[in-house]
Formats: C-alpha cells, structure tokens, sequence
C-alpha cells in the first residue's frame, strides 16, 4: 500500500511539473508574439487643426511601427478626414497631415500635424498641434511605447492645466 501512495505522490509530482511547464512555455509564447494585427481594415475619421486654425487642405500619410507607408488620402474640403488602414497593420500607427501653411504663420512653407494610434480600433483621432507634441515627445523618449505615449500624453495635459509635472510645451502641432 505505502508503495501505490508513493507511486502516486510519484505521478502527482510529474504531472503537476509538466503543468507548469505548459503554462510557462504558453505565457514566453504570448509575451514573444508580435504586436497584434487585426483581421479587417480599421476606419479613422477626425478633424485636422494647424498652428493657425482649421486645416482645409493637406495630404495625410499613415505609417505603420516600422516606418511603412500603409495608407495616404487628400483632403481637399475641410478640416475633417478619413483613412481606411488595410488589415494587417502593425501598431502603433502614425497619422501625418502636411498641409501649406498661411501667412500668419511664415511667409510660405508647410506645416506638419500627427497623431499616433496605439491599437486596432475603428475611432476618432485628431491631429493638431498637442497631439504632435505627445508623438514628438513619446518618440524622444524611445519610441511610441504605451508607457511613452501615456507620460507624453500626461505632460501635454498637465502643461495645460497649470500642473508641474509636465515637460515643456516644445512647439507645434
């Protein structure tokens, strides 16, 4: 009897090892995953706000975490816009409208607005000055990392709301 208890204390131990081990190698598995892509194109509408006002004209370019160019519309009526990004996209995602810039601001020239979009999900996103700043700020930290993306976005809206924690506004959007 003491034998058939050890036999199976034996097997318990084995089989609670081999568990383990399943969890382990299917978590290592899931953190070595590339950044999810989704299975359909996504939608992204907005509104574009240069450093003089609405943004009427300009042509938008999205380009995926590797820098790849993944979908470019023109927008010729208005400040609002839509790009389609095909399915498959590698996120975050970099929305940039360059547009001519008037004379209030510089004599001529174009003007640079972007926003980043940190996952798959058909939304709103509006490029303007401050959003500029939160990509230009995330990226000088290393890269459009969640973390990254939130304190630029935290230091962006602290600056406008008198808090301290803030980095300095570093210009345009």
């Amino acid at each position: 009897m003491k034998d058939l208890v050890y036999c199976s204390m034996s097997r318990l131990r084995m089989a609670t090892v081999v568990f383990a081990l399943l969890v382990l190698s299917t978590a290592c598995s899931e953190a070595e995953k590339p950044a999810s892509k989704p299975a359909v194109p996504v939608s992204i509408s907005g509104s574009m706000t240069g450093e003089d006002g609405p943004v009427k004209e300009a042509k938008l370019t999205a380009t995926d975490r590797n820098g790849e160019v993944i979908a470019t519309v023109e927008v010729n009526s208005g400040p609002r816009y839509r790009i389609e990004l095909p399915a498959g996209v590698a996120y975050p995602v970099i929305i940039s409208a360059l547009y001519p810039r008037s004379t209030k601001v510089v004599e001529s020239g174009q003007g640079e607005i972007k926003a980043a979009i940190m996952k798959a999900s058909s939304s709103t996103v509006e490029l303007s000055p401050k959003s500029t700043s939160i990509v230009d700020i995330a990226m000088a930290r290393g890269g459009l990392t969640p973390e990254n993306f939130k304190s630029a976005s935290l230091a962006i809206l602290n600056q406008g709301s008198g808090g301290s924690g803030g980095m300095p506004y570093q210009g345009g959007h």
